[in-house]
């Protein structure tokens, strides 16, 4: 029995271990958050149609529910120039952002996974919608897979493009150092928004918790004292005018815990219902005499510790050589198993 052990206890600290002191599992921030951003300019040889068209106005609604998002944007794209302007914008199907915090001065990544029910329309038309690989490292996302459609947008005009989307929020991760979270999380990133003509002159951003959800159960919110909210519909509200959007507008959410067990292409079936409740949310006429501001946590914040990790990089970190210890533990299981070998 107590041989087994030993054995084992060198199979994890060989396997085990160096994998979590070298990898990049501690890198901080979000991992696997469903979300996205404001669609965006993204082909190179589009590029001097760059910053010609201003974002004159945007609202965006969003629907939290267990483990899912369904979001819903309105964008009124103007294009002062004198000519008619043709270029292809879209979505990354995943990305990774380095983002700096308003609770924290380093940067921290947020990761966020595939968007699902994409549909876009110009001016109340449907679009055709394709996947493309992209190579633009100047489009500001680290992926080189998006959905993507062409946009014309007319001269002296404003062009209202309208886009729904559902994300899956269950799988997030919330890490800081080598600890981390399970909860429920939701991005928006309105630095996205920066690749277009600037500044954006005026949006609302409307939040509403669903599936029983409660103001409560958001554990985390950035940026903070931005939205006021209203305890008994669960719906939270911020405005803004003129603002060129940095990673200190990205909207940033955790609530509740993750799901054990959750089918999300069981939800993904009902996206035209749930496309017409978001529809309906987004016209609300939303009597704000109730609202009030709310302080909310850092949704970067950990509050689970994993102490073994803890300590072992504690121990690394204050000068225990890595191979040195590494060669003390095995050496003392060596130790064990003679002695108890000699004991039979």
């Amino acid at each position: 029995m107590l041989k087994s052990l030993m054995y084992k206890l060198i199979f994890i600290i060989l396997f085990s271990f160096p994998v979590h002191i070298l990898g990049n599992a501690a890198q901080p921030g979000f991992w696997g958050a469903g979300g996205t951003g404001t669609f965006s300019l993204l082909y190179p040889e589009d590029s001097l149609q760059y910053k010609k068209i201003q974002m004159v106005k945007e609202n965006v609604s969003i629907q939290l529910y267990l483990g899912y998002a369904v979001v819903k944007g309105k964008y009124w794209m103007y294009n002062p120039t004198s000519d008619s302007v043709t270029i292809k914008v879209g979505y990354p199907l995943n990305s990774s952002f380095n983002s700096e915090t308003e609770f924290s001065h380093q940067f921290t990544e947020i990761r966020f996974y595939s968007l699902y029910g994409l549909r876009a329309f110009r001016n109340g038309e449907e679009v055709i919608i394709s996947s493309e690989a992209i190579n633009n490292p100047n489009a500001g996302w680290e992926n080189d897979n998006w959905y993507v459609w062409d946009n014309t947008f007319i001269p002296s005009d404003t062009t209202l493009i309208t886009v729904y989307f559902i994300v899956n929020t269950n799988n997030t991760i919330i890490r800081e150092g080598y600890n981390k979270d399970l909860n429920n999380g939701f991005i928006y990133l309105l630095e996205t928004g920066a690749t277009w003509k600037q500044p954006i002159v005026e949006g609302e951003i409307r939040i509403k918790l669903m599936n029983g959800l409660s103001i409560e159960d958001i554990k985390g919110l950035s940026p903070d004292s931005l939205f006021i909210s209203d305890v008994k519909t669960g719906i939270l509200i911020t405005r803004f005018q003129d603002i060129s959007p940095t990673s200190k507008n990205n909207i940033i959410i955790t609530y509740t815990e993750n799901l054990d067990e959750f089918n999300f292409q069981n939800i993904l079936k009902n996206q035209d219902k749930l496309f017409e409740e978001i529809d309906h949310f987004s016209s609300l006429q939303i009597n704000e005499s109730a609202f009030v501001l709310k302080l909310f946590g850092d949704p970067f914040e950990v509050h689970s510790t994993d102490w073994v990790t803890s300590i072992l990089m504690f121990l690394l970190f204050a000068g225990v050589p890595f191979m040195i210890f590494i060669g003390v533990i095995i050496g003392i299981a060596i130790l064990v198993i003679i002695i108890v070998k000699k004991s039979q």
